[in-house]
């Protein structure tokens, strides 16, 4: 990576797959608001569409996607868990080598978007805590199990390597190990340092490219 190896990069979030064990949270909505309390219940289909929080005076807000922009979810002790169940398994590892692997300090952020233009929703973000340029967005109906044949292990899906990335709040580009060479330009083209550091781009690389442009090109 030359150069790149050299920056202080941070690092995509793990993904959860499954909802965080914590009852304690924020919604900043649209309006500027914000309801902060007891995590009551959330619906989800592909993405979180409503939740119902209630505040430190016992009032219940069921809101819903459209009207948040971001929902946040506090980290406690069996939220950890949680993530160290996720990659924990030693099937998991066999392929932990080029997925993201930094966990939140505080919150999990679930931020609003849509894909297609169809029904927003809330989607996990991957990189909160560099998020100027390019929004990360962890799919939840890209999921990786696993199953036993015989004596061998069979894998389908593609956990932690499907994405959707936003540009400057532009609509969501789906990204994936097999496509990533071929949509680096569409994200990265207006930064020629970038390019001509970058030779053969790989996906697992992803938050460092970020960074790159975020440091170097966003301001060009």
């Amino acid at each position: 990576m030359g150069l790149i190896g050299n920056l202080n990069a941070q690092q995509l979030q793990q993904p959860l797959v499954d909802f965080p064990l914590s009852n304690k949270g924020y919604a900043l909505l649209k309006s500027g608001d914000v309801v902060e309390g007891k995590i009551i219940n959330y619906v989800s289909t592909r993405g979180i569409t409503r939740v119902s929080l209630e505040d430190q005076t016992g009032n219940t807000f069921k809101i819903n996607a459209e009207d948040i922009y971001e929902f946040a979810i506090a980290m406690n002790g069996a939220v950890r868990f949680q993530f160290a169940m996720e990659r924990g398994s030693s099937v998991k590892k066999l392929l932990s080598r080029d997925q993201p692997t930094a966990k939140p300090k505080d919150y999990i952020i679930y931020r609003n978007t849509s894909i297609n233009g169809e029904k927003e929703f809330l989607l996990q973000l991957l990189n909160p805590d560099f998020d100027e340029v390019f929004e990360v967005f962890f799919d939840p109906l890209t999921r990786k199990t696993t199953a036993l044949q015989s004596q061998h292990i069979a894998w389908t899906g593609d956990k932690h390597r499907v994405y959707f990335i936003s540009k400057n709040g532009s609509p969501l580009i789906k990204v994936k190990k097999g496509n990533y060479k071929k949509i680096f330009p569409t994200l990265f083209g207006d930064c020629s340092s970038l390019l001509t550091e970058v030779k053969k781009p790989k996906l697992a690389n992803l938050g460092n490219h970020i960074l790159w442009y975020q440091n170097k090109c966003s301001f060009d």
